[in-house]
């Protein structure tokens, strides 16, 4: 299995961490991880928070991993790495791997329309040009679906009774899963496909659905079985064992205008299972994290191609109004400073989970907490995972060095020689005249282009001020100069 060399990193060996990200300065990331147990702390009093486990990976390692507070005050039992936290709707970015993976492997395809799964669903209309619903739509949250399905309405009543008579209240729950389909002719787009991302948990819910029929397994077991199973994520499930149960926290519910506690409601899902239903831990999230960044020998993995999950992240739609987040495949996707990020929360009574990834710096941060403010928001408004990621932006970002490269510094005979294109239908040449490089095309004699090194084996044309390359050579184990890419064409050397 390749993720069994996943690293769970305490400060005693930061020199195995640099072993592995030698991008990372020692004394900085030493310093930055001394002082982040007195930021999650102090941030979680802020908030007041009566627990928060938080896990960070660069690449395949995860590099700090604590829990702070307790997952149950009532009993004073400390939170620990291995406390287990309901997900919420984090479990809609496992949905849709669900759904590349079934894709990749030929079952189901992106734009097939739900109702070729999901009979029922005949949804009504007052625009224009209602488009058929797809597995893409719902995934991308772009089908038109409102959040719920009409007949949820009261469980999100109850919801509001509950918290109006602080907690004197037994919850309506999700309806089951035939209550819903059985409402389905009932569902009213409220949004026109495709245009917008609006968020919606019906969405998801019709997914999962759809996809266990295709998959002929129900969706807890196939995500289990080909998602969590083979990325070792063992403290991760929907149908908890003894074991994981004695692990769960406590949830509690801090209700103004004081922010007195109130013991959760236990949670009965029923339809939003396949919208919220996981539970896991912060390092099971940050595993799977791990598994968005693997690439070469590592991410030949089981579970999804690194195409796959390209896919997963890339922008479905342009961002809502007031808003510049979008939606890829499960995932939110924004900037966050000059890099795309991948993000998704949740909550439940009881719980909140964030977890958000820089792809291009393979760095996570997964934070789950047992307290929910519903009517609002205490503490600092930032993420807590924003405020820690940007903590670590500048140890792992790679910065080319800023030097001038010049003829004199470089062996340019190296370079020289002829290069063709697979079949020879393109043949270039490379001469060195008074100690430049010049490239010309056998075919187009008229073209016969000085270029000026811009950096290791790149190459620029020398009319262009802002000296972007064009030029890019390749290099063997033993320095020779194999070939080189020019306008997306790859020349092999002729020696």
């Amino acid at each position: 299995m390749k993720y069994r060399g996943l690293k769970i990193i305490p400060f005693a060996f930061l020199t195995i961490l640099l072993q592995y990200a030698p991008s990372l300065a020692q004394d900085t990331l030493d310093s930055l991880l001394h002082t982040l147990p007195e930021t999650c702390e102090s941030l979680m009093k802020e908030r007041g928070w009566p627990s928060l486990s938080v896990a960070i990976v660069h690449d395949q390692d995860i590099i700090f991993s604590r829990a702070f507070g307790f997952s149950d005050i009532e009993n004073r039992s400390p939170a620990t790495t291995r406390t287990i936290y309901r997900a919420g709707s984090i479990t809609k970015v496992f949905a849709a791997t669900m759904l590349m993976q079934l894709a990749e492997r030929g079952v189901v395809g992106l734009e097939d329309r739900l109702d070729r799964y999901l009979p029922q669903y005949r949804p009504h209309s007052d625009l224009t040009d209602p488009r058929p619903t797809t597995l893409r739509q719902l995934a991308s949250h772009t089908s038109g679906l409102p959040l719920d399905a009409g007949i949820n309405f009261w469980h999100y009543y109850s919801n509001f009774l509950w918290v109006v008579l602080k907690g004197q209240l037994d919850l309506t729950w999700y309806v089951s899963k035939d209550e819903l389909l059985s409402s389905l002719p009932t569902v009213k787009l409220e949004h026109i496909p495709n245009e917008y991302s609006h968020y919606s948990n019906l969405g998801f819910q019709l997914l999962g659905m759809a996809l266990e029929k295709a998959a002929g397994k129900p969706f807890e077991e196939y995500i289990k079985a080909n998602i969590l199973e083979p990325l070792r994520l063992s403290s991760s499930g929907f149908r908890l064992t003894e074991e994981q149960r004695s692990r769960l926290a406590v949830g509690y519910v801090y209700l103004e205008p004081n922010f007195d506690r109130y013991l959760a409601p236990e949670w009965e899902l029923g339809c939003a299972e396949y919208s919220g239903g996981l539970c896991t831990t912060p390092e099971d999230l940050a595993r799977f994290l791990a598994f968005q960044f693997a690439e070469g020998e590592k991410g030949k993995n089981p579970i999804l191609s690194a195409d796959g999950r390209r896919r997963l992240r890339s922008p479905q739609s342009i961002p809502s109004p007031g808003t510049e987040e979008s939606y890829g495949l499960g995932w939110g996707v924004y900037r966050l400073e000059k890099y795309q990020c991948l993000g998704h929360s949740g909550s439940h009574f009881g719980f909140f989970a964030r977890m958000e990834a820089l792809p291009e710096l393979k760095l996570g941060i997964a934070l789950m907490t047992n307290a929910v403010y519903p009517q609002g928001y205490i503490g600092p408004e930032k993420l807590l995972t924003r405020i820690l990621l940007e903590k670590f932006i500048p140890l792992v970002e790679t910065k080319e060095p800023e030097v001038s490269f010049h003829t004199g510094d470089m062996d340019l005979a190296r370079y020289a020689g002829l290069y063709e294109v697979a079949g020879g239908y393109a043949q270039a040449e490379v001469k060195i005249e008074n100690r430049q490089l010049y490239l010309s095309l056998v075919q187009q004699p008229d073209f016969n282009e000085l270029f000026l090194p811009v950096g290791p084996h790149r190459f620029c044309f020398a009319s262009d001020p802002e000296k972007n390359p064009m030029l890019f050579f390749s290099v063997g184990k033993k320095g020779k100069v194999t070939g080189f890419r020019f306008l997306s064409y790859n020349f092999k050397n002729k020696k």
